[in-house]
């Protein structure tokens, strides 16, 4: 990375949009390019997306956060795009990993980064830098026990969705430090530009995505859950019985029963991610983000696109979100704060007590999560449990239902995270912790509305993964948080050690 680019300490006025212009078109750029090259020769994919990022992290470091954001809401509509060209399933897989090798890429980059004189005079970010190698070691560590005791392939998933946010932070945190990051642009359009897409699949459904071969991309996807047996599982303990895409594309309003009699099924968007309920976050933190910016018109236009996808956590995130912008006043930070914390608290308990009456899958797997940690706090290894997990294919709820607990840990991310890391999952939820902390502490003494933004974020996704894995192991979730959180706390401390410069000279 150039240590010698002419970047101001501070913002530039009047250089926003044609700068937001630059970052989003070369963001989307890089990522069908990179797209692209991974369907050419999945090694020559890795090579170039490689050398993509390699030259934007140098050419265009304040934009990294911008390409990152673009690679995990946008890069599956590329992809979708080679779908029928695409006959290996592996293949298949390794364009749709496409975003991971950018944010690696990124993070490695930045990570080199960190030894720079320059990083080191910031004295705020020098604990948190060593707070981020404790974490990543301990990351690695249960990646290599979990490759060694489980499967290889998902220790990888698993290693790839518990790194993701500390990566995305790392980065972020690092860029806005050095150079200012500008984001209010860029999420204003990226945000729009979800918005109208998940209009214009939510009216028309099958016909929008046919004309990128989105519907190829979303039947790809069944027919391989057909092999695996899960729509066959799904009848024997169901009922369900699959008759095409339509079905499986097609819910009840809000994703419950209990508007089964009310109000006709819906439409269930994925987005232009092609996933309901990562779709869901994305457009929650965006619309939460803009909230506390003082913009309402996408946040309310957002809001009926979550209640048709369904995701209680995401919509519980944005309304949380709402309502702390309402009330919310410097005078009284500190009990908005702890509104806050009591809305999760009361949240995550209700949640718990319901779905403990009626044997919900979530609380199960967080039952069994909390009892295969207290019987071994050391950990299994990451790829051990968890949806993602083969080792979760043949769970049967009918019998984790009479015994009140799942066989291993699944759908909760916390329990999930406490069977695999053990001890070490500490590590991580006291990452969580200390920024949070460290968000409270800056909004109290700034009164800035973004570090709101980021202890209403990390809070609610917090109490969302208790009984949600997608809270933490989906990237246009908590990922997707600590990245603007990690803006928010670098661009501070950049101003403040420019301050410190000025006034000392």
């Amino acid at each position: 990375m150039s240590t010698t680019q002419a970047y101001s300490p501070v913002g530039l006025p009047g250089r926003d949009t044609p700068e937001a212009l630059l970052h989003v078109g070369t963001a989307l750029l890089v990522v069908a390019l990179a797209v692209s090259a991974f369907a050419v020769w999945t090694p020559f994919g890795v090579a170039a997306t490689f050398v993509l990022t390699l030259i934007i992290s140098n050419a265009m470091p304040s934009g990294v956060p911008v390409l990152i954001i673009c690679a995990f809401l946008y890069q599956n509509l590329v992809v979708a795009w080679f779908t029928p060209y695409i006959a290996d399933n592996d293949t298949f897989d390794a364009l749709r990993g496409t975003n991971f090798i950018i944010l690696m890429t990124a993070f490695a980059i930045f990570l080199a980064a960190s030894l720079q004189y320059r990083v080191r005079a910031l004295s705020e970010l020098r604990p948190w830098l060593l707070l981020s190698m404790v974490l990543c070691g301990t990351i690695c560590l249960y990646f290599a026990l979990g490759a060694v005791y489980g499967g290889p392939k998902d220790a990888v998933v698993y290693f790839r969705n518990t790194i993701t946010p500390l990566a995305c932070f790392h980065v972020a945190v690092l860029a806005a430090s050095l150079y200012p990051v500008d984001l209010r642009k860029s999420m204003l359009w990226l945000g729009a530009g979800a918005i109208i897409y998940g209009y214009a699949e939510l009216i028309f459904t099958m016909d929008f995505l046919g004309l990128f071969h989105g519907d190829q991309y979303v039947e790809r996807s069944i027919s391989r859950q057909v092999e695996t047996g899960v729509w066959e599982k799904a009848l024997q303990e169901t009922g369900f019985v699959y008759r095409g895409i339509e079905d499986v594309m097609t819910t009840t309003f809000f994703n419950t029963p209990l508007f089964n009699d009310i109000l006709p099924s819906v439409f269930r968007i994925g987005g232009p991610n092609f996933h309901p309920i990562s779709y869901g976050y994305a457009l929650s933190i965006i619309s939460a983000w803009l909230l506390f910016r003082g913009r309402w018109l996408l946040p309310f236009a957002a809001l009926p696109l979550l209640l048709v996808i369904g995701s209680k956590g995401a919509t519980f995130l944005l309304f949380v979100a709402i309502a702390v912008r309402l009330v919310y006043s410097p005078s009284r930070a500190g009990l908005a704060l702890m509104a806050v914390m009591a809305l999760a608290v009361v949240w995550t308990t209700a949640a718990i007590a319901y779905g403990a009456t009626h044997g919900d899958y979530h609380v199960l797997g967080l039952i069994a999560g909390m009892r295969d940690f207290l019987a071994d706090p050391l950990g299994q290894g990451l790829g051990l449990g968890g949806n993602l997990s083969s080792t979760s294919i043949n769970l049967n709820w009918q019998s984790a239902q009479a015994e009140g607990a799942a066989s291993v840990p699944v759908e909760s991310a916390v329990g999930v995270m406490l069977y695999q890391m053990g001890v070490g999952s500490l590590v991580f939820f006291g990452f969580l912790t200390a920024l949070a902390a460290a968000l409270r502490r800056q909004l109290i003494e700034t009164g800035d509305p973004d570090f709101l933004f980021g202890f209403v974020g990390i809070v609610t996704i917090s109490a969302n993964a208790v009984l949600q894995e997608e809270a933490f192991y989906s990237p246009l979730a908590l990922a997707f948080c600590l990245l603007l959180v990690g803006v928010s706390l670098g661009t501070r401390w950049r101003m403040a050690a420019a301050a410190r410069t000025e006034a000392s000279s």
